[in-house]
């Protein structure tokens, strides 16, 4: 497979063969994203507080949450069409530049005192269409400067740096906000975005030559760009293997998204104990990070891409998910939410192996922003569906008949209905990766890390 060599006149002429400086070069691209986006989730957690003390509501929340998943799934496709066009250099340039003018006119806004929560909503939707640039981009990049043999520990690196602004992101954004105040915490992320443009002028792969227009007018250019819109979707409904991947891996996330009702179950059913929540959260950013480490210094230890997806989606169901709702203790908790965690950059880094020695390399942005589009659109949904499944169904039922009968798997009273629906959505998970193990079936790829 041809590569894109980092486009710097130092990049070639330093020592060594191309493909130790290719993944010198994602290293260094990499420790510049990690940072920003370490700065960015500190500013994400920061205006959750400050959204939190004006209303003490949680629907401003919820719509900053909903507002960012919008743009993600809106937008993706837009953000494949000109990573595939303008290349990986010049589409992760604008994302960052784009972060940090946002950023800075919140900065404006705060110093001015107009901010407002709906400049905060349409930050979030525009911090987000920068989202959707970045990561097609950034997972080809991987293509492009990292040997295929090294693809699950570089996608390790990128589940390491997600694991680590969880873990971190909390305690620094709360550190600056008492310390000083939400400008600091923009100007910190402005910063940030500094010097991800720093060492992607460094290190960035060439653009890939753009393809030459077709003449015709506007007509066929309106064509074209509905073509490139929707070309990622017609190559994944065409592969039949792909898309059965696709669709498990949806049902997954879609189960996984309901983890959000974990922090009001705890809540409910330790008499609201901030610590013991605490503690949950904490583990799981614990088990993130060594599993993000782990996926990084072995990979997937050469097993099977689909055999580690399924056998994860099984593992957390049984050990990550399900013991949230059948157990009242706290160290059980506390395991639940480490072996979840822990497992899950093994599952994206052996899901992003597949697609990456799967699609070809001058389609992979389009390929990978509808991946994400079809993804990412069970977050909306689980979201909208968890609050009031929870809320007007299974907790009111958990106090009647359907107490007396699950009672002896999640116990009763209060949390005791989000306990059930954690249940259920740990057997959605064991049942996906069930039916995976049975119907995937996906044929070698070219560039095929496994072999």
């Amino acid at each position: 497979m041809s590569r894109t060599r980092a486009g710097n006149a130092a990049d070639k002429a330093s020592a060594g063969p191309p493909e130790a400086r290719g993944i010198v070069s994602f290293v260094v691209i990499w420790c510049g994203s990690a940072l920003s986006q370490l700065a960015s989730a500190s500013t994400n957690f920061a205006m959750t507080v400050w959204l939190w003390e004006r209303s003490h509501a949680a629907l401003p929340i919820i719509v900053l949450e909903l507002c960012s998943y919008l743009a993600v799934v809106a937008l993706s496709p837009v953000g494949g069409v000109l990573a595939d066009r303008w290349g990986r250099r010049r589409t992760l340039v604008l994302s960052s530049l784009l972060g940090a003018l946002v950023i800075g006119c919140l900065w404006l806004l705060y110093g001015l005192g107009a901010l407002s929560e709906t400049y905060v909503y349409l930050s979030m939707l525009a911090l987000g269409a920068s989202i959707t640039l970045q990561y097609p981009a950034m997972a080809a990049t991987i293509t492009a400067l990292v040997p295929p043999a090294q693809y699950a520990r570089a996608n390790g690196l990128l589940s390491l740096s997600v694991s680590v602004s969880g873990v971190v992101a909390p305690a620094l954004g709360a550190l600056l906000m008492s310390s000083a105040n939400l400008g600091v915490v923009f100007m910190a992320d402005i910063a940030s975005y500094a010097v991800a443009l720093a060492t992607l002028m460094m290190r960035a792969p060439r653009p890939s030559p753009s393809p030459q227009p077709t003449t015709g007018g506007a007509t066929k250019s309106g064509a074209r760009l509905r073509a490139d819109l929707t070309l990622g979707f017609r190559f994944i409904a065409g592969q039949p293997g792909l898309l059965a991947l696709q669709v498990c891996f949806f049902a997954f996330y879609f189960a996984g998204m309901f983890g959000v009702l974990l922090a009001p179950m705890v809540l409910a059913r330790t008499g609201g104990n901030n610590a013991v929540l605490a503690g949950v959260l904490s583990a799981a950013g614990v088990g993130g990070v060594l599993g993000g480490l782990a996926t990084t210094a072995f990979g997937i230890l050469r097993a099977r891409p689909l055999y580690v997806i399924f056998a994860g989606f099984v593992i957390t169901g049984l050990l990550g998910q399900l013991p949230y709702g059948v157990s009242t203790s706290t160290s059980v908790w506390w395991a639940t939410s480490f072996v979840g965690a822990f497992v899950f950059p093994f599952i994206l880094a052996a899901h992003q192996t597949i697609w990456q020695t799967r699609v070809p390399v001058e389609i992979q942005g389009r390929v990978f922003a509808a991946r994400r589009v079809l993804t990412e659109s069970a977050g909306p949904i689980a979201l909208l569906l968890s609050g009031p499944l929870a809320d007007h169904v299974f907790e009111p039922a958990m106090r009647g008949p359907l107490g007396s009968s699950a009672g002896w798997l999640v116990g009763t009273g209060a949390g005791s209905g989000m306990a059930l629906l954690l249940v259920l959505s740990g057997l959605l998970s064991v049942v996906t990766g069930c039916v995976g193990f049975r119907v995937v079936r996906l044929p070698a790829g070219k560039r095929d890390a496994d072999r």
